[in-house]
């Protein structure tokens, strides 16, 4: 849970976010959660929905992972939190900034990489995503489905439920600072097609 004071996305007095359903245990609304971006994950995989990897194509990955569950689902979040004191990117930013990672991304260049500076580069990508963190939850999650589309599309499969949660999670912290880790756990999880 991220730490945000006086959230103008969680209930009143509690650390549960505002939701369609009006759920106001942080365990069934995590549970709700969790079953209902599962399934939505499954059928985005089955559409292939027009990719342009842009900003535009990730607030479309969250919107539709998160749109029946958040009102804020595919929009920047509109305040600072902070997660295991940890400050992600300054929300006055995100729009500048998500344009700037998003330039990083050539798919012409990427299909001609050498495996090893693709991962590298795919490691950059979630690691400056990770960073940025631009919606108030659901970052990994939608971020994991846009590289899952992107390397789709460069000829690669990855599949997020073969790495231990708690192993991506740890990698992608250490990113920051070093993405040895990260990058060692993309390159025994992509395979080509």
């Amino acid at each position: 849970m991220y730490d945000a004071i006086n959230s103008r996305y969680t209930y009143k007095g509690s650390q549960v976010l505002k939701n369609k359903l009006n759920i106001k245990s942080e365990k069934k609304l995590k549970e709700y959660e969790t079953k209902m971006v599962a399934f939505k994950l499954l059928t985005i995989q089955k559409l292939k929905f027009n990719r342009t990897y842009d900003e535009n194509h990730l607030r479309f990955i969250h919107q539709y992972l998160f749109f029946e569950i958040y009102d804020f689902a595919g929009k920047y979040r509109l305040e600072n939190i902070t997660k295991e004191n940890f400050l992600f990117s300054d929300f006055h930013y995100i729009e500048d900034n998500i344009k700037i990672i998003m330039k990083k991304i050539d798919l012409k260049l990427f299909r001609f990489c050498d495996f090893d500076i693709l991962v590298k580069k795919i490691s950059e990508i979630m690691t400056d995503l990770n960073v940025l963190h631009p919606f108030r939850e659901g970052n990994g999650r939608a971020t994991r489905e846009f590289i899952r589309e992107l390397l789709e599309d460069l000829g690669y499969e990855i599949n997020w439920y073969l790495i231990d949660y708690n192993d991506i999670l740890n990698a992608s912290i250490k990113a920051v600072i070093d993405d040895s880790e990260q990058i060692e756990l993309l390159k025994r999880s992509i395979i080509k097609k």
